[in-house]
């Protein structure tokens, strides 16, 4: 409240009984007239003081309801942007997803065509060489055994050099999908070696167990139909098996393999031919 407004109030408050105590000395004739003057002074003062009091509340009344209607609008656009920005960044992390799994897809299909051949469609010599050894390791820690069968194409230069290359490379396609067919469970591994040789890597298999496989193989080598020519194609099948001997190696498991194979060619071709590591330093 007004410190004049105030001392107004406080006069009017004062005047008033006064004039009350005055009344008893006044004449009858004034009595009428100082009455009325008292009653209006009082009114008066008490008018002014309503309409200060009203002019006062006002403006707070008026910023109250200023921020009331700020604060309504102010929520939906810090909501709005909150939606954004969380819209935003949904949106980033799917993309980055999205480039994250065309990422590993691309490396999958990286070591894929580092560990392919792309003529035979089997396993190429770099894998071959980190599989065998690493099924050797394993069969060795767990005390099974590890066959190993090295399958060659017979008179493949004869092929080459009456049908051409075109002919030779369709005999090497022919005999990679005939051995992969055979290569039934997930742990065995069929490889192009190089040029017209194989490997198979069969882990947890006995000696006979790949000898029943690579006659098999040997047996049923497809026919090549080539302009109306049907080119018979046979294979030699060289085997050995890692049976937990001592100081035994992937390179000697192979070497007993490969013995097996040439000697499988020294007698006729088109045969099976086993040889065990420990009769390496016989041969």
């Amino acid at each position: 409240m007004n410190i004049k407004l105030a001392m107004i109030f406080v006069l009017a408050l004062i005047v008033g009984p006064a004039s009350w105590l005055l009344v008893n000395y006044l004449s009858a004739d004034q009595l009428p007239v100082f009455a009325v003057i008292s009653l209006w002074l009082n009114s008066l003062v008490i008018l002014f003081w309503l309409i200060k009091r009203n002019q006062q509340s006002e403006p707070n009344n008026l910023e109250q309801e200023q921020i009331f209607d700020l604060q309504p609008s102010s929520q939906p656009e810090s909501s709005e942007l909150e939606l954004e920005l969380e819209a935003k960044i949904q949106e980033r992390t799917f993309e980055l997803n999205i480039a994250l799994q065309e990422l590993e897809q691309a490396n999958q299909e990286l070591a894929e065509l580092n560990t392919r051949d792309e003529l035979s469609g089997l396993y190429n010599r770099r894998y071959y060489n980190q599989k065998i050894t690493a099924e050797f390791r394993r069969c060795k820690r767990n005390l099974t055994p590890l066959s190993l069968i090295i399958v060659d194409i017979d008179h493949f230069k004869n092929i080459n050099d009456q049908y051409g290359h075109q002919v030779g490379d369709l005999c090497i396609e022919t005999v990679a999908k005939h051995i992969q067919s055979y290569m039934k469970r997930i742990s065995d591994v069929g490889c192009r070696y190089g040029g017209e040789e194989f490997c198979l890597i069969l882990p947890d298999t006995e000696l006979a167990g790949a000898v029943a496989l690579a006659e098999n193989i040997r047996q049923k080598v497809p026919v090549i139909n080539y302009q109306e020519q049907q080119i018979a194609v046979h294979v030699s099948c060289g085997i050995s098996c890692y049976q937990q001997e001592q100081d035994a190696s992937p390179d000697m498991l192979f070497a007993a393999a490969d013995k097996a194979l040439y000697k499988a060619k020294q007698q006729g071709r088109n045969q099976v031919q086993q040889l065990a590591i420990s009769e390496l330093e016989s041969q």
